[in-house]
């Protein structure tokens, strides 16, 4: 991992599903997605939907501190969401953030340009790192493109950001679908 990239301290899976809660799972609008998609809740949602393909109980997970986070960030990759492909990978399976920072509908985006402006510094990023060393996030992708838009607009970022990394044993991630479940 890179140098700027430091181990605060080794953690569960449960402590990190708990930081994407409290960023995600007490929205209203979130709760709503799930319930539309057939799941009981927020949680069931994202552990059935995401974690589980992702395998991320199986991850050896750590909060780390990393300095100067929207040059690493912008090296990393989106997740393999299918609305990500459809609307800005242009039906790759992922991009970097670098590469969906000059995405005009990316740059453009009133909650991108909001965060690049006034960057969330108390919310914690999820990623994974796989086998061959790329960092996927898996959480946070609206605030990993406003760190990448800082990048590509010259602005620093002042401090140091937390975020969840889990080192993964697979070497690839599976597509995320609609995650329906309904039947």
């Amino acid at each position: 991992m890179n140098k700027q990239i430091k181990l605060i301290r080794k953690c569960e899976w449960e402590e990190v599903f708990l930081a994407w809660y409290k960023n995600e799972g007490e929205k209203e609008n979130w709760n709503a997605i799930a319930k539309e998609r057939g799941f009981a809740s927020w949680a069931d949602w994202r552990l059935k939907g995401y974690a589980k393909r992702f395998k991320c109980a199986k991850a050896d997970w750590g909060f780390y501190e990393i300095s100067n986070p929207s040059k690493i960030v912008s090296q990393w990759f989106g997740g393999p969401f299918r609305s990500w492909i459809e609307k800005f990978y242009n039906n790759k399976i992922t991009k970097s953030f670098a590469q969906l920072a000059v995405n005009p509908d990316i740059v453009n985006y009133p909650p991108i340009k909001s965060m690049a402006k006034n960057y969330p510094k108390n919310s914690i990023i999820t990623a994974l790192e796989l086998k061959n060393k790329k960092i996927f996030v898996i959480e946070g992708m609206h605030r990993s493109c406003a760190l990448a838009l800082m990048q590509k607009q010259g602005k620093s970022f002042s401090g140091k950001l937390i975020f969840a990394i889990g080192k993964s044993n697979l070497s690839e991630l599976p597509r995320a679908g609609k995650n329906t479940n309904k039947k």
